[in-house]
């Protein structure tokens, strides 16, 4: 059996500013190439379709688009099955579950739903079970946990207070449920999507804070394949468990990454997983220079059409860099300057990349950045700094843009 592998799709994601409905489209087409070239007997789809619980009716229409050319591109009885993820709405993904599943799309938005079941040319079974992003509201955790406290006589343990779980003990009691029930198959798939305990988090996740909503990966060790979403990196936590990763790059810190897709192959104890790359129709970059070797590249640079976050490496302030460079590079994210932070007496090395500045820049503390930019551009056009009042008046205007942004 062959099984496809892909998770964090964000339709409708946006990219400081820019709309990326084009670019996903393009690679979910790749997928569709990939699938009517490989013919898998299911998709396994693990979560964050959209990129918000209501997504714009582009984004909507894409999915539908996808899914109904991967059906056709398949040529045979593939299954579909998905999940929402934490930035889906369960209930919006799931509607019409029941109606979809007879053309063999499964929407699983339940943490209680039955299994996906295939059969093999031999007649094996393979279950394909699937836990949504589990939250306080998707199951009867009470209602479970008393049943899991019962005494061994029978009896009724009694109600326990209702109160908040952990991503762990939630799912440790939706796979109380299913475990017992794994020996019926040949075969057992898991689709989840979670933050498995180990794995590495990327730029453009908003992962938990510390490790209390993690969950260890040794919960899947019975099955044959589990198969998660969340991250955005190709990884496996966990002896059988993989993460395929976002098949798009949603930052600069991203952009050396490969993105693309899984392919599981599943012969009697063997398990075989292959990662595909896929080419972006545009990259996500970071080019480095002085301004003017920048614009000489320019005329001879076959990516202006590619996300690009310019460092300039000039030792004076260029103004206007921006209007200039977003007039041959139209999908321009950001320029940074080396001269602002020889401005406050940061220097070390004589290139960007020997910077602790920069360094400090491509880790984080954007709004320190921002203040620290702000206060050198202020001193470079009127000789003094600001004052107290208007660095306030930045500083509250830059927190208002850093919550709007994508």
């Amino acid at each position: 059996m062959r099984f496809f592998h892909i998770s964090d799709l964000h339709l409708g994601k946006t990219l400081r500013g820019y709309d990326l409905l084009d670019d996903q489209s393009f690679i979910l087409g790749k997928i569709v190439e990939a699938i009517a070239l490989r013919k898998p007997d299911a998709l396994l789809i693990a979560g964050d379709i959209y990129d918000r619980a209501v997504p714009p009716v582009e984004a909507v229409q894409l999915f539908d688009g996808f899914l109904a050319s991967a059906l056709q591109a398949a040529d045979k009885d593939m299954a579909i099955v998905a999940i929402p993820g934490n930035h889906d709405s369960g209930g919006r993904l799931g509607f019409g579950a029941s109606l979809l599943a007879r053309a063999g799309l499964h929407i699983i938005a339940k943490a209680d739903s039955e299994p996906v079941v295939l059969r093999d040319p031999e007649g094996k079974t393979w279950a394909i079970w699937a836990l949504p992003f589990l939250h306080q509201a998707n199951a009867p955790w009470e209602d479970w946990a008393r049943k899991a406290r019962r005494p061994a006589d029978g009896g009724d343990p009694g109600p326990a207070g209702p109160r908040m779980r952990s991503q762990e003990e939630m799912l440790g009691l939706a796979l109380a449920k299913i475990t017992p029930r794994l020996a019926r198959n040949d075969h057992n798939i898991m689709v989840a999507h979670c933050f498995a305990a180990g794995s590495k988090l990327s730029e453009s996740e908003s992962g938990f804070v510390g490790s209390a909503e993690q969950v260890s990966p040794g919960f899947f060790a019975d099955f044959d394949y589990t198969a998660l979403g969340h991250l955005h990196s190709c990884q496996s936590p966990g002896p059988k468990v993989w993460y395929s990763g976002a098949p798009l790059a949603f930052g600069v810190s991203e952009a050396e990454e490969e993105r693309g897709y899984i392919e599981i192959n599943l012969e009697k104890e063997h398990c075989r997983v292959e990662f595909f790359p896929l080419a972006p129709k545009r990259r996500i970059r970071r080019a480095l220079g002085s301004f003017e070797e920048l614009l000489e590249r320019a005329n001879v640079d076959p990516g202006r059409d590619d996300y690009v976050e310019f460092q300039l490496l000039d030792r004076e302030a260029v103004m206007n860099a921006v209007g200039r460079l977003k007039s041959l590079y139209p999908r321009l994210l950001a320029i940074r300057q080396l001269a602002f932070d020889i401005s406050l007496g940061v220097e070390s090395g004589d290139r960007e990349e020997d910077s602790p500045a920069w360094e400090k820049r491509s880790r984080g503390d954007s709004l320190k950045t921002a203040k620290a930019d702000f206060a050198a551009f202020y001193r470079e056009m009127k000789g003094s700094d600001p004052a107290e009042k208007e660095m306030a008046l930045f500083e509250e205007l830059a927190k208002e843009a850093a919550d709007a942004s994508p």
